[in-house]
């Protein structure tokens, strides 16, 4: 059955309310979960932690560890995959709720979409079934939390997750697999904003702990109030209301949005460039490369031009292939 631990049932009720009770099916491993020592915020929206001094320089940010050969169910014993493998299966934190990426289908119950696809590619490699994975949902402002706990973390994120060099002093990250841009979202009946700049003053939502409203708040002086919340469906839901002007995100996490409501609409240009990786734990740098090997057979079968195209082609148009991975050695 799909649950919500009691907790941090608030935040995900918006999202998840057709999923609480829904049978999951016929996947043993897939569930929605949630952390039990996540809080609980008691609003829609979340204060905007004061900014953090800049960290060093990483270089190039996008650059991750080479793989050391083919991911296959054979691992070498004592790594971090064979620790995953005892376990029956990966855990790996989602959202629920970013259409097109990793989202619950209300009528079957499953997760489904690209990011969901991607980390079942891995589950695949490791056991032989990409089944064997359970899902874990996470609000954004947790991805880094729920990878660096000593006592329990994720074995992996799949979230739209940016890399940078912030989170890298955190976690680890994968290879690129997929670039994103942030712009804007506004309502079907706004004919006065064609970019960010139209917004100076204005309530613009982006979910709290991500890269899109670090961008807000880096923007020249008369730039837009940043409105953060817990889970990126509460910016649609503020936006219907009339509560905030726009939305900025990236265009894949907006187009999903568009898609639920035909009252929306994407504008502007781009303003910057995000690219995704998996989130993974820090301090094992062979799981780093197993995943690498991983992503790198999935450019180079076809097989992310397919999920590609069965997801995101209707709203982002044709494929623009796969990234090419830069590694650091």
């Amino acid at each position: 059955m799909a649950r919500i631990r009691s907790g941090y049932a608030i935040a995900l009720v918006a999202a998840v309310a057709v999923v609480i009770g829904v049978a999951i099916g016929p996947r043993p491993f897939q569930r929605t979960d949630v952390p039990p020592d996540l809080p609980g915020p008691t609003t829609t929206t979340t204060e905007e932690a004061a900014p953090a001094a800049p960290p060093p320089d990483c270089g190039n940010a996008v650059a991750s560890l080479r793989p050391d050969g083919p991911a296959t169910t054979a691992v070498p014993a004592g790594s971090y995959m064979e620790a995953i493998r005892a376990q029956g299966h990966l855990t790996v934190g989602v959202d629920v709720s970013t259409q097109l990426f990793s989202s619950v289908n209300p009528f079957s119950g499953e997760f489904e979409g690209f990011d969901i696809d991607i980390a079942r590619e891995v589950a695949a490699a490791l056991f032989g079934d990409p089944n064997a994975v359970e899902f874990v949902a996470i609000p954004y402002s947790e991805r880094l939390n729920v990878l660096s706990r000593p006592d329990d973390p994720l074995s992996m994120v799949a979230d739209t997750f940016t890399i940078n060099c912030a989170r890298r002093q955190t976690i680890a990250f994968s290879s690129e697999y997929f670039t994103s841009s942030q712009r804007l979202l506004v309502r079907i009946d706004d004919t006065t904003t064609a970019s960010i700049a139209d917004l100076a003053g204005r309530k613009v939502c982006a979910a709290a702990g991500s890269t899109s409203i670090d961008n807000i708040n880096a923007l020249p002086e008369l730039r837009p109030e940043a409105v953060p919340v817990t889970q990126q469906a509460d910016c649609l839901v503020l936006l219907q209301q009339g509560k905030v002007d726009a939305i900025s995100t990236d265009d894949t996490i907006l187009a999903g949005m568009a898609a639920q409501d035909p009252n929306v609409k994407i504008v502007g240009p781009p303003f910057s460039s995000e690219p995704y990786g998996l989130g993974l734990p820090p301090g094992h740098p062979e799981w780093v490369r197993y995943v690498n090997a991983v992503l790198e057979d999935v450019r180079a079968s076809g097989r992310w031009d397919q999920l590609y195209n069965q997801w995101l082609q209707g709203a982002l148009g044709p494929s623009p292939g796969p990234p090419t991975a830069a590694y650091s050695d």
